[in-house]
């Protein structure tokens, strides 16, 4: 898992901040698997749940997917 420290903004390390997570890591430009791994660690240091759909869209925004 990728440790999201130090590439999150500390000030989204809060358990309602899922959002602006998933919109941060949308911008990035980082091949989706590793978006997704970033999301995961977030929502594992902060203890929220994550569903599929919310890490396939972090994982389809990545710079080595179309569209």
């Amino acid at each position: 898992m990728a440790s999201p420290t130090g590439i999150i903004p500390e000030e989204y390390f809060t358990p309602g901040s899922v959002g602006k997570v998933m919109d941060y890591l949308k911008g990035l430009p980082l091949p989706g698997d590793n978006k997704e791994l970033l999301l995961v660690g977030w929502a594992r240091w902060v203890g929220v749940q994550i569903n599929a759909s919310q890490r396939a869209a972090v994982r389809n925004s990545g710079s080595d997917r179309n569209g």
